[in-house]
C-alpha cells in the first residue's frame, strides 16, 4: 500500500532541518577515521542504512542492514544520477557525486519512507557536501604523505651520516617500518613500456596499502635520457617477500640483498638497480616472461654476479667470440636446449622432436667446432656463460618438461 505523502517542508523548515544536518554531520569530520563516521550519522538520521559506494560497487563506507548488493544492482542499471526506488520492505534514495578523481554513489535505505520523503534531499545534498569535503581533507593528506614518503627516500638515496642514522630510523617509524629492523631497496620497471609513469606509482603504494605493508617509493631517472624506473624501501619480512613477487605479474622486479645499516640505503639502491639489469636481460631472452622470479642479489648464482659486474660491451664481444665456432644456427640450438635440458640428451631430443642419436651426433660436431669434450668443466664452464641469458630466459618463458 502506498505511503500517503507527507506535507511538503516550508522553506523555513527545509533551512532549520539542513542546518541541523549539517551540524549533525559536521562533526563527524573531526574524527580520526572521518568516512565510516559520516556515514553513521547519515544513518542515524534516516532511521535506516547509509552507503558509499565507488564507480565499481564496491563499499567505501556503510552503515545499516539494508540489501547493499540488491541497491548496487539497481544502480548499475541505469546512467541516472539520482534514484527513488522501493527494494523489498526499503524505500532507496541514490545520487552519484563527482568527487576530485573519481565517481563515487551515496545510497539511502529506510524503513520509514516518511522520513526519506521529507529529509532525503536535504540529506543528499548535505551528505554530497560533506562527502566532498572529506575527500579533499583526505586527498591533501595523502598527497602531503607521498611528498614525505617520496622525499624521505631521496634523502636516503643521496647518503646518510651514520652519526644521523637514528634521526631517519625515527622519521622511517613514521611510515610504520620496525626500527633498526632489515629493510630491502628495490627498482622496479613495467613490462608494458619502457618507463614507469605515476600511474605505476600510484598502484603499487595501493597494493602495498591493501597488504597493511610499510612502503617508501618514488619514481626517479638514473640519467637525464634514461627510463624513469621506480625506487621502493620495503622491511625485510616474510609479508614483504610475497608480496615482491606477486608483482612480478606486471613488473620486472630487482632487489637488494637485505641489510640494516641505512648508511647501507645508496649502495643496496644501485645493487637493487643492477638486479634489475639482470632482470630486464632475462626477461629480452625469454618468450614470455610469466615465469620470472623477482631477481634478489642475495640469491643470484656466482655466474649471474659475475656477468652483471663487467662491461657489457666487452661481455657482448667475448660471448661472440666464445660461440663464433658454433656458426650453425641448428647447432647453437641444440646446444642452448642441451645446457637448459641440464644436459640430457633423452630430454633434448624430446624438445627438439628429433632422435638421441640425432642429438649425439650434434653435440659430436659442436665438440670438433670448439675443440674440447662438451664434457669437460670447462668448456661446459664458457659455453654456459657465453649462452646464459638465454638459458635463464627459457627457464622464465615456461616449466621444463619432465624427465622421461
Amino acid at each position: 500500500m502506498d505511503v500517503p505523502a507527507p506535507p511538503p517542508l516550508s522553506e523555513t523548515e527545509r533551512l532549520a532541518a539542513s542546518l541541523d544536518i549539517t551540524n549533525a554531520l559536521l562533526s563527524a569530520i573531526s574524527t580520526t577515521d572521518p568516512l565510516p563516521a559520516l556515514v553513521s550519522r547519515i544513518s542515524a538520521l534516516c532511521h535506516g542504512t547509509a552507503i558509499v559506494y565507488d564507480f565499481e560497487g564496491s563499499v567505501v563506507a556503510s552503515t545499516g542492514e539494508a540489501p547493499i548488493q540488491l541497491i548496487w544492482n539497481e544502480i548499475a542499471q541505469t546512467n541516472r544520477r539520482e534514484l527513488d526506488v522501493p527494494i523489498g520492505r526499503w524505500r532507496v534514495l541514490t545520487r552519484r557525486v563527482s568527487l576530485r578523481d573519481s565517481v563515487h554513489v551515496i545510497a539511502l535505505a529506510s524503513r520509514t519512507p516518511e522520513t526519506l520523503v521529507r529529509l532525503g534531499e536535504i540529506l543528499l545534498d548535505t551528505s554530497e557536501r560533506l562527502l566532498g569535503a572529506v575527500h579533499g581533507i583526505q586527498y591533501g593528506a595523502s598527497r602531503r604523505d607521498r611528498r614525505d614518503n617520496e622525499q624521505l627516500l631521496a634523502s636516503l638515496h643521496d647518503g646518510v651520516l651514520p652519526a644521523r642514522e637514528h634521526r631517519f630510523w625515527a622519521r622511517l617509524a613514521q611510515f610504520r617500518f620496525p626500527a633498526y629492523a632489515s629493510v630491502r631497496a628495490l627498482e622496479l620497471a613495467p613490462f608494458d613500456g619502457p618507463s614507469a609513469t605515476e600511474a605505476h606509482l600510484d598502484h603499487l603504494a595501493q597494493r602495498a596499502r591493501a597488504e597493511e605493508l610499510p612502503l617508501l617509493v618514488m619514481l626517479r631517472r638514473a640519467d637525464a635520457d634514461a627510463p624513469a624506473t621506480l625506487a621502493a624501501l620495503v622491511p625485510e619480512s616474510d609479508a614483504s617477500a610475497r608480496w615482491i613477487d606477486s608483482l612480478t605479474r606486471t613488473l620486472l622486479v630487482g632487489a637488494s640483498a637485505p641489510f640494516a645499516e641505512l648508511t647501507r640505503v645508496a649502495d643496496s639502491a644501485r645493487e637493487a638497480e643492477t638486479a634489475l639489469g639482470i632482470a630486464r636481460r632475462w626477461a629480452a631472452s625469454a618468450e614470455a616472461p610469466s615465469f620470472l622470479e623477482p631477481t634478489r642479489m642475495d640469491r643470484i648464482d656466482l655466474a649471474t654476479w659475475a656477468l652483471a659486474h663487467v662491461d657489457p660491451r666487452q661481455l657482448e664481444q667475448r660471448t661472440a667470440a666464445a660461440l663464433d665456432p658454433i656458426r650453425s644456427p641448428q647447432l647453437r640450438e641444440t646446444l642452448a636446449v642441451y645446457l637448459a635440458a641440464e644436459q640430457s640428451i633423452a630430454r633434448t631430443a624430446e624438445q627438439l622432436f628429433v632422435h638421441p642419436n640425432t642429438v649425439r651426433y650434434r653435440l659430436g660436431r659442436i665438440e670438433a667446432a670448439i675443440g674440447a669434450p662438451i664434457a669437460s668443466a670447462f668448456a661446459v664452464t664458457n659455453l654456459t656463460l657465453a649462452l646464459h641469458a638465454d638459458l635463464i630466459g627459457r627457464r622464465a618463458s615456461g616449466p621444463a618438461p619432465a624427465t622421461g
